[in-house]
C-alpha cells in the first residue's frame, strides 16, 4: 500500500502521516510532514490535496482504489452525489487538511464510510 502511495501521491509516504477523521457533517483529511520543517514535503503535501479536491469534487476517486487494490467504501455514492459535497482546503502548520461537508443524509453516511475505512487502513502511518 505504502509503494502504491508513493506513486499515486508523488511523495514519500514514510515522510508523511494520515489523519482520516469522521465528523458529524462529513469528515475530514489532514496529512502531514514527520518533520516540521520540510519545506519540500510540506508544499508536496499541499499541492497533493488540492490535486484530490478536485479530482474528488469531480468524482474521481481512482486514487484511494489503486492506493488500496480495492473499493473503498463509500466512494459509489460519494461519486453519484458529487455535487451535494462541499470541499475545503485549510493549511495548517506542517501540511493540509481537505475537509467534505455535506447535508445529505445517504451522504454523509458514505462519507463516514470512507473516513473509518482509510482510517483503518493508515493506523501506522
Amino acid at each position: 500500500m505504502l509503494e502504491r502511495g508513493n506513486v499515486a501521491m508523488g511523495f514519500n509516504q514514510s515522510m508523511i502521516h494520515h489523519h482520516f477523521m469522521a465528523t458529524t457533517t462529513g469528515g475530514e483529511i489532514m496529512i502531514m510532514s514527520t518533520n516540521m520543517s520540510d519545506a519540500n514535503t510540506i508544499n508536496e503535501i499541499r499541492s497533493h490535496v488540492k490535486e484530490i479536491q478536485y479530482e474528488f469534487s469531480q468524482g474521481n476517486f481512482t486514487k484511494p482504489f489503486y492506493i488500496h487494490a480495492q473499493d473503498v467504501p463509500g466512494t459509489d455514492i460519494m461519486t453519484t452525489k458529487k455535487d451535494l459535497i462541499q470541499y475545503s482546503v485549510k493549511d495548517v502548520d506542517g501540511g493540509s487538511i481537505l475537509i467534505l461537508t455535506t447535508n445529505d443524509t445517504e451522504l454523509l453516511n458514505a462519507i463516514q464510510q470512507f473516513m473509518n475505512f482509510q482510517s483503518s487502513q493508515h493506523m501506522r502511518h
